[in-house]
């Protein structure tokens, strides 16, 4: 789809790529200040446009479900062409139990419409990604009562894994900045 100047996949009402997604992400680069030269996991590539803020990364691993996201990515948003991103077409909790590879930043941004996988919440999950990584970021809704009580759920499950967690407002998402 094509509105205000930007193209932008939905489901339904909920855009999962391009469009406003990059508003949202925008403040966690301000934060965290990524520099050049760094390694990047993305769980939830979608179509690429977190991808494409990263400063010039060495690597940057993609993991996207859905495939015909990943065509979409290629088709309309030029996913092909960013610069060092190898794409994994797998299941994002699959992938963090079998990759031997540590990165210096992990951008959890997994959602169908406005749910979350259950597994992002499990001690599992968390465990793997504080092993795997050592800036992580979860983009999570934040707007309606369960959301927000989801959010605030996992915030308190991240405290046990990680020395910090910061949370950043970015429209109607709260962004987790774990380190």
């Amino acid at each position: 789809m094509q509105g205000w100047g930007y193209k932008y996949v939905s489901t339904g009402f909920w855009t999962q790529s391009g469009g406003i997604i990059k508003d949202v992400w925008q403040p966690v680069f301000k934060k965290v200040h990524p520099q050049k030269n760094k390694t990047w996991l993305i769980l939830g590539l979608a179509t690429g446009t977190v991808a494409k803020l990263i400063p010039k990364p060495v690597k940057i691993i993609g993991v996207e479900i859905d495939p015909i996201m990943i065509d979409i990515g290629k088709k309309y948003f030029a996913l092909d062409q960013i610069p060092n991103l190898k794409i994994v077409i797998k299941d994002a909790n699959g992938y963090l139990q079998t990759t031997n590879d540590h990165f210096d930043f992990i951008l959890v941004d997994l959602y169908l419409g406005d749910q979350i996988p259950k597994f992002v919440h499990s001690s599992k999950f968390l465990k793997n990604l504080r092993t795997v990584g050592k800036v992580v970021v979860f983009n999570h809704l934040f707007h309606s009562e369960v959301q927000k009580k989801s959010t605030l759920d996992l915030q308190g499950k991240l405290e046990k894994y990680f020395t910090s967690v910061t949370s950043i407002r970015s429209l109607t998402n709260l962004l987790l900045i774990c380190q």
